[in-house]
């Protein structure tokens, strides 16, 4: 990105590879919002940055993490988009919002559609400045299958 871009670019990126037989999450975040663990047993992990966005600052490279996952777990991923969505009165619905609605979520049975209408309620009738990408994915039981997950964009 910064050998073919005029000027200042670059681009924030998660990339996660969940193996189903062991249930553990590979990640790298290069410079995006931290994304979210729900914990079947209770509280919240946040999967933060490794390293800095692409194309910000070429050749220094990029820290894989993991995480171990068990069932009934619930992944979030979203981008800023999310939570820099104001309301009719220029407020941010922001980080802080955004992790009560996921903690408020975690036993409903369709915790997506909880969050998105948190976000649209807050939002209310202003226009969303950015575009917005949400994604759970649920931990299921047994082994082979066991992950099922939906996403939504606005």
């Amino acid at each position: 990105i910064e050998a073919n871009s005029p000027g200042p670019v670059y681009a924030t990126l998660f990339i996660g590879v969940l193996d189903p037989a062991t249930r553990r999450l590979r990640y790298v975040n290069a410079g995006h919002n931290p994304q979210y663990v729900l914990r079947a047993q209770g509280g919240l992990e946040r999967m933060h940055a490794t390293r800095l966005a692409v194309g910000l600052l070429a050749g220094r490279g990029y820290v894989e993490r993991s995480i171990d996952l068990v069932q009934g777990d619930l992944l979030c991923f979203y981008t800023d988009g999310c939570v820099e969505v104001e309301n009719e009165r220029s407020e941010e619905f922001g980080v802080d919002r955004l992790e009560a609605l996921l903690l408020s979520s975690v036993e409903s049975p369709d915790p997506l559609h909880q969050i998105e209408t948190g976000i649209a309620t807050f939002r209310g009738r202003s226009e969303p400045l950015d575009d917005a990408t949400l994604m759970t994915v649920k931990v299921g039981k047994g082994r082979g299958v066991p992950i099922t997950g939906r996403a939504n964009a606005w």
